[in-house]
């Protein structure tokens, strides 16, 4: 691959490495936000009778964020895959790229010295 096609994958990369690191932060902070409503939800029934309809409503609603929890938690283990395949990917290419400009170098010298 040259020098440019090197470059420019690299760039592609790292614009996609950018984008998944985002979505994985916004995945983090909803998570973190699911967990607060169940703890509220837990707190709020504490003091209640566990036969009362309210209690039974809140722990419908704590099942529901639970399972919500667990879909963002695969949607953010799919995302951390993602990303160490494209940070691999994006190691090779840079080792490409200083091989490419290093043989550039190279012939270059050569050329020079006839």
């Amino acid at each position: 691959m040259g020098v440019l096609a090197s470059t420019m994958r690299l760039m592609t990369l790292t614009a996609t490495k950018n984008d998944l690191e985002f979505r994985l932060m916004s995945i983090t902070e909803k998570m973190s936000a699911l967990t607060a409503q169940i703890a509220e939800k837990d707190e709020f029934c504490a003091d209640l009778d566990p036969e009362s309809t309210t209690v039974r409503q809140m722990e419908a609603e704590k099942k529901r964020l639970n399972e919500l929890e667990r879909k963002l938690d695969m949607q953010q283990k799919m995302l951390q895959a993602r990303l160490q395949q494209v940070m691999q990917e994006m190691q090779a290419c840079q080792q490409m790229l200083g091989a490419d400009i290093q043989s550039g170098m190279f012939s270059y010298g050569m050329g020079m010295g006839r």
